[in-house]
Protein backbone atom coordinates (compact mmCIF):
# COMPACT_ATOMS: atom_id res chain seq x y z
CA UNK A 1 0.00 0.00 0.00
CA UNK A 2 2.98 2.81 0.71
CA UNK A 3 4.80 1.55 -2.76
CA UNK A 4 1.41 2.45 -4.59
CA UNK A 5 0.22 5.52 -2.62
CA UNK A 6 3.86 6.98 -3.63
CA UNK A 7 3.48 5.71 -7.28
CA UNK A 8 0.26 7.67 -7.40
CA UNK A 9 1.74 10.66 -5.75
CA UNK A 10 3.89 10.92 -8.62
CA UNK A 11 2.30 10.36 -11.58
CA UNK A 12 1.48 13.60 -13.70
CA UNK A 13 -2.45 14.94 -13.90
CA UNK A 14 -3.80 13.29 -16.97
CA UNK A 15 -3.57 15.00 -20.53
CA UNK A 16 -5.83 14.27 -23.46
CA UNK A 17 -2.40 15.57 -25.73
CA UNK A 18 -5.53 18.01 -27.11
CA UNK A 19 -3.59 21.05 -27.96
CA UNK A 20 -4.87 25.04 -27.99
CA UNK A 21 -4.31 26.70 -31.58
CA UNK A 22 -2.57 30.24 -31.26
CA UNK A 23 -5.85 31.94 -32.28
CA UNK A 24 -6.68 30.89 -29.07
CA UNK A 25 -4.54 32.96 -27.43
CA UNK A 26 -3.83 35.95 -29.65
CA UNK A 27 -7.74 36.65 -29.80
CA UNK A 28 -7.95 36.49 -26.12
CA UNK A 29 -5.20 39.04 -25.54
CA UNK A 30 -7.09 41.72 -28.20
CA UNK A 31 -10.12 40.29 -25.69
CA UNK A 32 -7.45 41.33 -22.80
CA UNK A 33 -5.88 44.12 -23.84
CA UNK A 34 -8.37 46.29 -26.30
CA UNK A 35 -12.00 45.65 -24.57
CA UNK A 36 -12.57 43.51 -28.53
CA UNK A 37 -15.19 41.19 -27.35
CA UNK A 38 -17.55 40.04 -24.49
CA UNK A 39 -16.73 36.80 -24.33
CA UNK A 40 -15.38 33.96 -26.17
CA UNK A 41 -16.54 30.45 -26.85
CA UNK A 42 -13.79 27.69 -27.35
CA UNK A 43 -14.26 23.52 -28.23
CA UNK A 44 -12.34 20.65 -29.05
CA UNK A 45 -12.55 20.01 -32.65
CA UNK A 46 -14.51 16.83 -34.06
CA UNK A 47 -11.09 15.00 -34.89
CA UNK A 48 -10.11 15.55 -30.99
CA UNK A 49 -6.82 17.20 -31.36
CA UNK A 50 -7.16 20.92 -30.99
CA UNK A 51 -8.82 23.78 -29.13
CA UNK A 52 -10.30 26.21 -31.41
CA UNK A 53 -12.65 29.54 -31.05
CA UNK A 54 -16.44 28.05 -31.60
CA UNK A 55 -17.74 32.01 -31.81
CA UNK A 56 -17.06 35.25 -30.13
CA UNK A 57 -19.47 37.91 -28.59
CA UNK A 58 -19.17 42.16 -28.92
CA UNK A 59 -18.42 44.26 -25.94
CA UNK A 60 -21.53 44.40 -24.03
CA UNK A 61 -22.85 41.18 -25.70
CA UNK A 62 -25.81 40.23 -23.08
CA UNK A 63 -25.18 37.43 -20.76
CA UNK A 64 -28.19 36.10 -22.12
CA UNK A 65 -26.65 35.88 -25.32
CA UNK A 66 -23.08 34.17 -24.35
CA UNK A 67 -25.37 31.48 -22.09
CA UNK A 68 -27.20 30.45 -25.85
CA UNK A 69 -24.06 30.07 -27.44
CA UNK A 70 -23.45 26.70 -24.77
CA UNK A 71 -24.87 23.75 -26.56
CA UNK A 72 -27.20 21.21 -24.54
CA UNK A 73 -25.91 18.22 -24.53
CA UNK A 74 -22.54 19.52 -24.83
CA UNK A 75 -19.00 20.97 -23.77
CA UNK A 76 -17.33 24.26 -24.03
CA UNK A 77 -14.71 26.84 -22.89
CA UNK A 78 -15.37 30.09 -22.23
CA UNK A 79 -13.91 33.52 -21.63
CA UNK A 80 -16.65 35.81 -20.01
CA UNK A 81 -15.58 39.65 -19.57
CA UNK A 82 -17.49 40.27 -16.18
CA UNK A 83 -17.58 44.02 -14.67
CA UNK A 84 -17.74 43.98 -11.08
CA UNK A 85 -18.22 46.41 -8.11
CA UNK A 86 -14.67 46.13 -5.71
CA UNK A 87 -15.07 46.65 -1.67
CA UNK A 88 -13.92 50.19 -2.70
CA UNK A 89 -17.18 50.60 -4.68
CA UNK A 90 -15.47 51.01 -8.00
CA UNK A 91 -15.90 49.72 -11.06
CA UNK A 92 -13.71 46.84 -12.39
CA UNK A 93 -13.69 44.41 -15.61
CA UNK A 94 -12.43 40.67 -14.65
CA UNK A 95 -11.75 38.09 -16.97
CA UNK A 96 -13.48 35.00 -16.01
CA UNK A 97 -12.90 31.33 -17.52
CA UNK A 98 -16.18 29.37 -17.67
CA UNK A 99 -16.15 25.71 -18.03
CA UNK A 100 -19.22 24.39 -19.42
CA UNK A 101 -19.90 20.57 -18.67
CA UNK A 102 -23.96 19.45 -19.25
CA UNK A 103 -24.72 16.40 -16.98
CA UNK A 104 -26.53 15.03 -19.37
CA UNK A 105 -23.94 15.05 -22.37
CA UNK A 106 -21.73 12.11 -23.29
CA UNK A 107 -19.28 10.92 -20.08
CA UNK A 108 -16.43 10.51 -23.12
CA UNK A 109 -16.99 14.47 -24.14
CA UNK A 110 -17.28 15.41 -20.81
CA UNK A 111 -13.89 13.71 -19.78
CA UNK A 112 -12.00 14.87 -23.11
CA UNK A 113 -12.75 18.37 -21.46
CA UNK A 114 -12.08 17.78 -18.49
CA UNK A 115 -8.33 16.28 -19.51
CA UNK A 116 -8.01 19.16 -21.73
CA UNK A 117 -9.09 22.28 -20.09
CA UNK A 118 -5.26 23.73 -18.80
CA UNK A 119 -3.94 23.10 -22.03
CA UNK A 120 -6.08 26.21 -23.28
CA UNK A 121 -6.15 27.66 -19.69
CA UNK A 122 -2.17 28.27 -19.26
CA UNK A 123 -1.71 29.98 -22.61
CA UNK A 124 -4.23 32.40 -21.45
CA UNK A 125 -2.97 34.99 -18.80
CA UNK A 126 -4.88 37.06 -16.94
CA UNK A 127 -7.71 34.98 -16.15
CA UNK A 128 -9.10 35.52 -13.07
CA UNK A 129 -11.33 33.09 -12.12
CA UNK A 130 -12.76 29.30 -12.82
CA UNK A 131 -16.18 28.84 -13.33
CA UNK A 132 -17.79 25.26 -13.80
CA UNK A 133 -21.34 25.17 -14.87
CA UNK A 134 -23.27 21.88 -15.44
CA UNK A 135 -26.58 22.44 -16.05
CA UNK A 136 -28.50 25.88 -17.34
CA UNK A 137 -29.21 26.60 -13.46
CA UNK A 138 -25.50 27.18 -12.93
CA UNK A 139 -25.40 29.87 -15.24
CA UNK A 140 -26.40 32.35 -13.06
CA UNK A 141 -24.53 36.28 -13.79
CA UNK A 142 -24.28 36.95 -10.41
CA UNK A 143 -23.06 33.87 -8.89
CA UNK A 144 -20.25 34.26 -11.81
CA UNK A 145 -19.45 38.22 -10.90
CA UNK A 146 -19.14 36.97 -7.11
CA UNK A 147 -16.44 34.19 -8.29
CA UNK A 148 -14.97 37.23 -10.23
CA UNK A 149 -14.43 38.99 -6.76
CA UNK A 150 -17.55 41.52 -6.73
CA UNK A 151 -18.82 42.42 -3.52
Amino acid sequence: PEFLAQLCTRLPPMSSGVTAEDECRLEFDQMKIRKTYGYIVYKITDDKKKIVIDCKGAPGASFEEFCSKLPDLACRYAVLDVEIDTKSGAKANKLVFVVWSDDNGPVMKKMLYASSKDALKKSLEGIAEEYQATDRGDLDFEAIKKKAGST
